[in-house]
């Protein structure tokens, strides 16, 4: 006689940077192993990969997770560790005075993501030339990460992943169309000032946080940030 299968159930939620609705389900006990097997490893590689294959899993799919942004996968991660493991979740967060550890409760139903308006991403470079930029996907800020160069290559190179367009007047050239040396060219040959507003982008990106407010248990200094980083999301 075969054992009884349990229903899982199923919920709904909107990715933040497009607002498509998404149905997920809990990730499961399989699931949790992946997961908690990449957390022992350390390894930053590993953990990603297996959140990719529990979102891929949980939401039947419906979610590319090879094109999908850094904080879309967050966003997405938090909401099935949410409905899969408990709302609450412990992490350790320093204190901004005297550096010691502090375990915080926080509630996962507070994630928020801050999207800046579409016409954010455009940029004038001069009168007639501009850039209108993306977010780049997790598999480009990984492969960034993780390959060879300076901090300062590694820079560059997530700035011209965000290159979706450039524009002369009424000409528009597609990113795809060109190479990376004809974009890191064209980077450098902007001003100091041209070139910041493009790094600004970068260093603004969006990504899913969830505020916490505490006194430090050692110096009772009082602190107020924002936990992110998907790592501080997996217990």
């Amino acid at each position: 006689m075969a054992l009884p299968k349990i229903d899982t159930p199923r919920y709904e939620m909107k990715l933040p940077s497009t607002n498509k609705k998404v149905v997920y389900r809990p990730y499961l006990v399989k699931e949790e192993k992946i997961l908690m097997l990449a957390m022992e490893s350390g390894d930053d590689q590993q953990m990603i990969r297996a959140v990719k294959d529990v979102v891929t899993a949980c939401t039947d799919g419906a979610v590319d997770v090879n094109t999908m942004t850094m904080f879309d996968m967050e966003y997405v991660f938090i909401q099935l560790r949410s409905k899969s493991v408990g709302e609450k979740t412990t992490v350790g967060v320093t204190c901004a005075s005297c550096s010691t550890k502090n375990d915080i409760d926080i509630d996962l139903t507070n994630v928020r993501v801050e999207v800046p308006p579409a016409k954010s991403r455009k940029i004038d470079i001069t009168k007639n030339v501009g850039v209108v930029l993306k977010y780049p996907s997790l598999d480009d800020i990984m492969n960034i990460q993780t390959g060879d160069g300076s901090e300062v290559d590694k820079t560059f190179d997530v700035i011209i992943s965000c290159i979706d367009s450039i524009y002369s007047g009424d000409e528009m050239f597609d990113a795809k169309s060109q190479t990376k040396k004809e974009l890191k060219e064209f980077i450098e040959a902007l001003s100091a000032n041209q070139f910041n507003s493009m790094k600004s982008f970068v260093e603004t990106m969006p990504s899913a946080k969830v505020a916490v407010s505490f006194d430090c248990n050692k110096c009772q200094h009082h602190n107020e940030f924002d936990v992110k980083g998907i790592a501080n999301f997996f217990g």
